[in-house]
């Protein structure tokens, strides 16, 4: 008598704890060394970044994979019904934060940008009395900078026009930005582009965070000096102990020019980088304490 074939069990899904986002097993097994990763881990992964360090921040805004790709897969046009076409989808995907309707607020924006095949990293960054900056990180600049950029220089032109259509008052246009092509540290292989996106998110919102920490306990400071009179101390260094924080190697910093602090903390250096198979395994760890698994299954490692 033929053995009865055993059913399969149903696929493990994770569901967010902080926010409505549900993970498939799919996703984690992206996370194997050598696999793409999934739209859904680097959305999940920006998701947490804000919710980590900016939660009620919102001059720090993390686009999600389906607005970034209408921003790029769009064509940029000037016309009025264009621009006012894209707005409406762009703000309909963007119906959790609604950070798109006020532009005005924000003053970073993390971007995960597709396209050609490849993954990469736009900042969009505001500055009082300057011209917009978008900072472009890509991981694989020999061979796909040409293209690759732009389809960036697409997406952010169409951001641009989803500002001015929701706030008028801002005088921009697609000419009134600076795009920067940034130097980083590159892949090694065709398949860890979108690892290399989340490591420099994390490495540039880690950054901010802490200025924003730094930056707060400073006027703190300066408000305590003014009305007691104590001398002022030096503030002691961030707690980098977190569960869920990776270390970069330490450097003699003396070793490098002195330079504006604001421009250095957008600067990601090879010593600053973080092995692919390690950010694969990193980005694991957090899913799983972040999410909580169906099907009977624990999530905790």
């Amino acid at each position: 008598m033929a053995a009865i074939p055993q059913a399969r069990p149903p696929p493990r899904s994770l569901s967010c704890r902080d926010f409505p986002m549900t993970l498939s097993e799919t996703d984690l097994d992206a996370l194997n060394p050598g696999e793409w990763v999934t739209d859904d881990v680097i959305d999940f992964y920006f998701r947490y970044l804000k919710h980590r360090y900016f939660p009620d921040n919102k001059k720090y805004v993390y686009i999600s994979v389906n607005i970034a790709n209408l921003l790029t897969e769009r064509p940029i046009e000037s016309t009025s019904r264009h621009i006012r076409d894209l707005a409406s989808d762009a703000n309909a995907l963007d119906y959790e934060t609604q950070c798109l309707r006020k532009p005005r607020n924000i003053r970073i924006a993390f971007l995960p940008i597709f396209g050609d095949g490849h993954w990469s990293l736009l900042v969009y960054r505001s500055q009082k009395h300057q011209l917009p900056e978008f900072l472009h990180f890509n991981s694989y600049l020999g061979s796909t900078r040409a293209n690759h950029t732009q389809c960036a220089r697409t997406a952010l032109i169409n951001l641009l026009y989803v500002f001015r259509e929701n706030d008028p008052d801002m005088v921009i246009s697609k000419d009134s930005y600076k795009l920067v092509v940034k130097n980083c540290p590159q892949q090694r292989n065709g398949n860890d582009c979108g690892v290399f996106v989340c490591m420099y998110a994390y490495i540039l919102s880690s950054r901010m965070a802490a200025r924003e920490s730094e930056g707060r306990k400073n006027a703190i400071q300066s408000i305590v000096r003014r009305f007691s009179g104590f001398s002022h101390t030096s503030p002691t260094p961030s707690d980098r102990g977190a569960s869920d924080r990776l270390l970069f190697s330490a450097k003699n910093a003396n070793k490098d020019k002195i330079e504006d602090p604001e421009e250095a903390a957008w600067k990601i250096k090879d010593r600053d980088s973080i092995q692919p198979d390690d950010m694969r395994d990193y980005l694991i760890k957090v899913i799983h304490r972040a999410t909580i698994a169906s099907k009977g299954h624990s999530a905790s490692l």
